[in-house]
């Protein structure tokens, strides 16, 4: 499960002329490079800044069918999400995984699930959703998890202890899926390099040439070196997300579409604050008619998200009315406080949502997709969800077969990803070859997030003793991963390391800081760093720290206080 060496890649860029070539690198665009590669096509693929730095990254981190869409009867977006569900749980195991989602019914609610009006009665409101879940259950089809089903009081408080019983109407069990969002990116575009897709990262679009009308060449810039050369292709997909009007623009044209980004915020706490077990939780009334997840992964939960106006796009934060917003209707179902001391982290992303007509929020925008054909030669696929990028993809490689006179065929639905193949067959593998460098503990994160490439990182670990520890005590990220992101996986930065190859910045308290000089080290070997740059690459990664979170452990108590003294040169770093 490798990537292209980035300097052979822009040679390839400057020298060969391609079917099409993908503009943006989150899971559209890397969905788009895989499915085209995959059909034969010559396929390139750009990202201005790393991959699934965007918003890829910042997700809930779930693969589901959108239970809140169906109030909305958006029953097709449902239906095609709950399908690409079970493709994903079949093609991309260990990295998409099956949960048990409980949903509790409270006497106080007014509008569970977003719904507009529901039954004044409970057990009329019970009835209402429990029909809401079988026609999820049914819309599924064959490629269901598991049937819905009533849980009890008691199997409600021992599966989420801290969960409020008072005024507990009713609570049902229902199943989606969840996965670490950044990876699955990392490894679809591995499977798009296996198909011979030619892949860069930190190289932004900066214009086009033209020749009678029609787009010729992206003019290009290499963001490390700010080199600027042209790529030659037939046809270009936009999968630039909330950047796709901006994309739309350099090519001369008025955008076709507009995007109306909503930034969604989410809080990561430590899993043993709720001693729940392996099991979701949707909190299922907020104050603006949404809803809110709490989702275990390891020793850590995320809960999320909010749906607020749009900022910079750049870099999106977390805002103090965020933080408060999160956990002021956290504790509205818990029995037990949550304050911003229990918070390990934050974070925020903007989703691409399509704005068609006249809506009041961002909330009622639907999350379905956009593809948009130009006369140019350029092709905008834009908006929709992680959960249906292969379908999304399907479409767009579809308009581009039809375009270069080739009739199109699908070949992704039952496409494992790099790594995926066969992959329970070396489960034991890795087990006995972990227990033998002493870090049985990573195995469930290596085989998430490497699948059978856990055992080229293992074996990085048996080359050099040295690696054979976890990055930070206490989590699963090892030494080895640091090299194995440097060698095969197009990392350039530490952030890159820390906030997207893994997700210790925001699973450790101290946000990777206490390991930094190590892994700093580490990464200058094996990109060959001077020392300048080094000591560069770690002050920028401080400042990241800053700006993200206003403190070097947990999150500040007042985020706009730190940012504003970090800027005013009052803060550390």
């Amino acid at each position: 499960m490798r990537l292209p060496v980035r300097d052979e890649a822009l040679e390839a860029l400057q020298r060969d002329t391609y079917d099409v070539l993908v503009i943006g690198g989150g899971i559209t665009g890397a969905g788009v490079a895989m499915d085209a590669a995959a059909r034969g096509l010559r396929v390139a693929l750009v990202e201005r800044r790393d991959y699934a730095s965007g918003t890829s990254r910042w997700s809930t981190k779930l693969v589901h069918g959108g239970i809140r869409y169906l109030p909305q009867l958006d029953i097709g977006l449902v239906h095609e999400a709950l399908v690409e569900r079970g493709l994903l749980l079949r093609n991309a195991p260990r990295l998409v995984e099956p949960l048990l989602f409980v949903l509790p019914l409270y006497r106080f609610l007014r509008h569970p699930l977003g719904l507009r009006w529901v039954p004044p009665h409970p057990l009329l409101q019970t009835l209402f959703v429990w029909t809401g879940l079988l026609t999820y259950d049914l819309l599924a089809g064959r490629h269901n998890i598991g049937r819905h089903r009533r849980l009890s009081t008691e199997q409600v408080s021992e599966m989420v202890p801290v969960l409020r019983r008072d005024g507990l109407a009713a609570a049902f069990g229902y199943y989606d899926a969840r996965t670490d969002d950044a990876r699955l990116v990392l490894n679809v575009l591995a499977t798009a390099a296996a198909y011979g897709a030619c892949l860069v990262n930190y190289c932004s679009v900066i214009g086009f040439e033209r020749q009678d009308g029609r787009l010729t060449a992206a003019v290009v810039q290499d963001e490390l070196t700010g080199k600027q050369f042209a790529i030659r292709a037939r046809l270009f997909v936009n999968a630039t997300g909330v950047w796709g009007e901006q994309l739309e623009r350099l090519t001369g044209e008025s955008p076709a579409v507009h995007i109306a980004p909503s930034k969604g915020v989410h809080l990561v706490l430590p899993r043993a604050r709720f001693a729940m077990r392996d099991v979701a939780v949707i909190f299922p009334e907020t104050a603006d008619r949404r809803v809110l997840f709490l989702v275990p992964f390891g020793n850590i939960v995320i809960l999320g998200t909010t749906d607020t106006g749009t900022g910079p796009l750049e870099s999106p934060l977390p805002e103090d009315a965020d933080v408060e917003y999160l956990l002021d209707h956290a504790n509205q179902y818990l029995d037990t406080t949550l304050t911003r001391g229990d918070v390990i982290s934050a974070y925020a992303g903007y989703r691409p949502l399509i704005r068609r007509g006249m809506v009041e929020t961002t909330a009622q925008l639907s999350r379905s997709h956009e593809l948009i054909e130009h006369e140019n030669g350029l092709i905008s696929i834009l908006g929709g969800k992680l959960t249906t990028f292969r379908r999304m993809a399907e479409e767009t490689v579809d308009v581009v077969e039809r375009r270069l006179g080739r009739s199109p065929r699908h070949v992704t639905a039952r496409l494992p990803l790099a790594g995926r193949h066969d992959l329970e067959r070396v489960v034991g593998d890795v087990t006995r070859q972990a227990a033998a460098l002493g870090v049985e503990a990573s195995v469930p994160w290596l085989l998430c997030a490497y699948g059978t490439a856990a055992r080229d990182v293992l074996e990085l670990a048996t080359q050099d003793p040295a690696l054979a520890r976890p990055i930070v005590d206490g989590l699963p990220y090892l030494l080895a991963e640091v090299v194995y992101a440097c060698r095969f996986e197009q990392v350039q930065h530490i952030d890159d390391l820390l906030e997207r190859r893994t997700f210790l910045a925001f699973v450790d308290w101290h946000h990777g800081l206490q390991s930094l000089e190590t892994v700093s080290m580490i990464m200058a070997r094996a990109l060959h760093w001077s020392d300048v740059q080094r000591v560069s690459e770690v002050a920028r990664f401080r400042h990241r720290v800053q700006e993200l979170f206003g403190a070097e452990y947990g999150i500040a108590v007042e985020l706009r206080a730190a940012r504003a003294a970090l800027h005013t040169g009052g803060g550390s770093g």
